[in-house]
């Protein structure tokens, strides 16, 4: 009889665990990134999104990997498309400074049809571009050239925590996470106003050489695949 009585409680306990056997997830999120040490120095707030796949290899562990974009600044400047008649056509040169990055690595706490904490850890790669394009002064003109200002390839790690609400259908979660990224020892990026022009007109590139590291916090939903939804 007691033999069986702790069969029942094991049963109780661990029947959450093993519904929620190989489920895998696809998080897509909106993204707000906070710079932290001497990158906030020059970058107040960066924005984007991300999306990733999270890849069951035991009931709460398994691989993920993901990217993310992120733009921390824009800027738009009105000048003429050249000398001589050129100079009577104006054009509107935009530069957008922004972070692409990549990872992959593994998270403890998959999601499913429960509220669940999860906690992870990735390396990765982070690349610190900005580029210019130009089109025509007209709202609706298409960008007719384009050109990379400045690229920097960083070696990332991340450290990553949050928690999965359920929606009623159980195949989709809520989710909201926070996620902070060293990027290397030192990166050599561009802001806002970095390019400039000298008194003979020629562009004038002053980079910036700090750390980069960033604390964003996500907010979207994980798809769930795999597994039981947890309907009867």
């Amino acid at each position: 009889m007691r033999a069986s009585r702790w069969a029942a409680v094991a049963a109780v306990l661990f029947l959450p665990l093993s519904r929620a056997v190989a489920q895998g997830g696809l998080p897509i999120n909106i993204q707000v990134g906070l710079p932290q040490g001497e990158f906030r120095e020059n970058v107040s707030v960066a924005g984007g999104f991300g999306f990733a796949g999270i890849f069951p290899i035991a009931t709460e562990f398994g691989i993920r990997a993901g990217l993310d974009i992120q733009i921390y600044g824009n800027e738009t400047r009105r000048v003429p498309l050249g000398g001589g008649a050129l100079g009577l056509i104006n054009v509107d040169v935009t530069t957008t400074n922004a972070i692409v990055g990549g990872s992959v690595g593994a998270q403890i706490g998959l999601p499913s049809d429960r509220v669940k904490p999860y906690i992870g850890g990735m390396l990765g790669f982070s690349n610190f571009n900005t580029n210019s394009r130009v089109a025509g002064s007209n709202s609706d003109d298409q960008p007719f050239a384009s050109s990379t200002n400045s690229s920097d390839n960083a070696f990332s790690k991340h450290a990553l925590a949050g928690m999965y609400f359920p929606m009623a259908n159980g195949r989709v979660l809520i989710d909201l996470g926070a996620r902070y990224t060293w990027n290397g020892e030192s990166v050599r990026y561009l802001t806002p106003g970095d390019i400039s022009e000298d008194a003979g007109g020629n562009v004038v590139i002053t980079p910036n050489e700090t750390r980069a590291d960033l604390l964003t916090v996500t907010l979207g939903v994980t798809i769930r695949f795999g597994g039981s939804s947890g309907a009867p």
